[in-house]
């Protein structure tokens, strides 16, 4: 059952029913607007968000991209795995969204002989879950989280071999959410916050240029009223180039 005070989604559910021309705010600071058909100022405001979220990214990649001529470029990894919303009774009373897939890529340079940095992106899908409500009906509620941020990995083992690694990292977060109801019709936001990121990991050599890991991250993000916070699992292959 989806919570009934503002912060909850049954409450999104009650704006997009009672009043469909009326902007609702549930816990993660989504800015929910009507359905598409309707267009506003705030749907003009969330897409002038988007091109800057993608501006701000084609940068920070720009910025760690090497030279052509660079001998050595660094490690670019690619990654997989689960992600699991963390915010217990934020999205429904009784519990927190299913999980889903997680994926991303990132790229990453030599700072010392023991410290790399470089960028991540990801998608981490935080799932979904149904909900029924007396008064406003059956739904289905989810959320994923699109991210790219700088990091900053230490590796506490032999720079050949095995080794534990951890990291830390933080930039850009865009939280979107959706709501659907079984009647017809949904309601959808987003939220473009920054957001932070703690990990901790295992590498081992499969090749001579190629490395396998398996990560675990936290991750929180600053939405408005409420933080979004969920945890993520993924095993990567990285690439020497």
């Amino acid at each position: 059952m989806v919570r009934a005070r503002t912060t909850s989604s049954s409450r999104l559910a009650s704006d997009s029913v009672c009043n469909p021309g009326r902007t609702a705010e549930p816990r993660t600071g989504w800015r929910l607007t009507a359905p598409p058909r309707f267009i506003n100022q705030e749907d003009l405001a969330m897409n002038r968000n988007h091109w800057g979220f993608i501006l701000l990214t084609a940068i920070l990649v720009v910025a760690v991209t090497p030279a052509a001529n660079a001998a050595v470029l660094g490690t670019l990894e690619v990654n997989a795995g689960y992600s699991k919303d963390a915010n217990s009774g934020s999205y429904v009373s009784d519990g927190t969204l299913g999980g889903g897939v997680a994926f991303g890529a990132g790229y990453y340079r030599s700072l010392a002989p023991m410290l790399n940095w470089g960028i991540e992106v990801g998608m981490d899908n935080l799932g979904s879950s149904d909900f029924n409500d007396p008064l406003f009906g059956s739904g289905q509620v989810s959320a994923k989280a699109f991210r790219i941020n700088p990091a900053l990995r230490i590796n506490l083992g032999a720079p050949v071999g095995p080794s534990i690694f951890m990291q830390v990292a933080g930039g850009l977060y865009n939280v979107k959410g959706e709501v659907k109801f079984d009647s017809g019709g949904s309601v959808n936001g987003s939220d473009t916050k920054f957001g932070a990121n703690v990990g901790a990991g295992v590498g081992f050599p499969i090749a001579p240029k190629t490395r396998m890991s398996l990560l675990g991250q936290y991750h929180t993000v600053a939405t408005d009223g409420t933080s979004t916070n969920y945890f993520a699992v993924k095993a990567g292959l990285g690439f020497s180039i």
